[in-house]
């Protein structure tokens, strides 16, 4: 039986490993471009591109093994999906927009951003809370519709393809799921479906940053089916992860990782690290696995921020060397970390407090209709 239980094999932790690797790789990335240059001297994928693809396949795995599990529950539907996919997206990313305004406020007033002036302001800050910077879909061509990222935020286009997809997948799922709920979720549907819908086979620029996105987070969902049907033994297993990861760095070259001809191959890797995961209970070493959890706790808010700490002092201190990208790398992951306490972190007990919320208004409104018809 496939499984994401911790204590039923090492699979949970090891999505976990990838997540704050991920993460990694992303912050670190951008670190070699900011202040070691000379280390893309290199035929290699780009480490940051990678990060954001490999962010997009444990995604496509991680909600479809939510939606699945958790609509077994009759009382579970697309409200409550939608609250914890809000309470996981804003927990985070309102406390970074509100950084990255202070950062670059301050910063304004010592170093030149060399950012345009229409990354600022209240109204772009409202645009990317309402999840439009960067937006490609239907309505791309309105004015209204096309807001850059806030301020040093770069790494938040990504965050709008997820967003949307997020709120596509729900409706499709739900209105399958429940079909009672179709005239509700039709509108969510075709409004979220705009973005989804461009990133099948579309780009975010015409260099192709971004091609297909929804297309690799289709085929980590499309791995979480697969993975619960078929269990390769272990060492095979292994292999597969092996071979598909040393495939990939011998085939994708710098400039090429959004070719979705490549795709399979790191969907291969996760899916051998998936399924040989399933037939392991060796990651039981409780500091172990704590320190896991903690760095892939705080991996959706080191997205978030890195690039702001990072470009800032880049302004500083340009080409700088190994000492300030070590420096900036443990400060991005220091500030993530601190954050993320009490914000990423408690994304479960947001969720709750929002759906214990969205009870208590529900159950209030009954009670004054009950009233109302006794009276009557």
């Amino acid at each position: 039986m496939f499984s994401l239980k911790t204590s039923d094999n090492d699979t949970s932790i090891c999505l976990d490993l990838l997540r704050a690797i991920a993460a990694q790789m992303v912050c670190i990335g951008h670190g070699i471009v900011f202040f070691v240059p000379q280390m893309r001297a290199t035929h290699l994928p780009i480490m940051q591109t990678v990060g954001v693809l490999l962010f997009f396949i444990l995604s496509g795995f991680l909600i479809s093994a939510t939606l699945l599990e958790r609509s077994r529950d009759p009382n579970y539907g697309f409200l409550q999906y939608f609250v914890e996919r809000f309470a996981r997206i804003y927990s985070g990313l309102v406390p970074a927009l509100l950084f990255v305004a202070m950062v670059d406020t301050i910063a304004s007033q010592f170093v030149n951003l060399q950012m345009p002036s229409t990354s600022y302001g209240w109204r772009t800050f409202l645009a990317n809370l309402m999840m439009l910077e960067g937006y490609q879909g239907a309505f791309a061509n309105h004015d209204s519709m096309q807001w850059p990222m806030f301020g040093t935020a770069a790494p938040l286009w990504t965050l709008v393809i997820e967003w949307h997809i997020y709120l596509f997948v729900g409706a499709v799922f739900f209105m399958g799921a429940r079909p009672k709920t179709i005239p509700f979720l039709i509108p969510v549907a075709v409004l979220s479906g705009q973005v989804p819908g461009h990133y099948l086979f579309g780009a975010m620029q015409p260099d192709g940053l971004g091609t297909s996105l929804f297309l690799v987070w289709l085929g980590g969902a499309y791995l979480l089916l697969i993975a619960r049907k078929i269990r390769p033994p272990y060492w095979i297993a292994v292999a597969i992860s092996g071979s598909a990861l040393i495939a990939y760095l011998a085939v994708v070259r710098a400039g090429t990782e959004y070719r979705p001809s490549t795709y399979p191959l790191l969907l291969l890797f996760v899916f051998g690290v998936v399924t040989a995961s399933q037939q392991t209970r060796i990651i039981t070493s409780p500091r172990i696995v704590t320190a896991i959890r903690f760095l892939a706790g705080y991996s959706f808010t080191l997205y978030l921020v890195h690039h702001t700490v990072m470009w800032v002092a880049f302004q500083l201190w340009p080409g700088s060397g190994w000492m300030v990208f070590t420096a900036l790398v443990l400060l991005s992951n220091s500030v993530a970390a601190v954050m993320a306490l009490a914000t990423e972190m408690r994304h479960k007990q947001l969720a709750a407090l929002l759906i214990g919320g969205a009870a208590k208004i529900g159950s209030r409104s009954g009670k004054k209709a009950a009233l109302g018809e006794t009276g009557r």
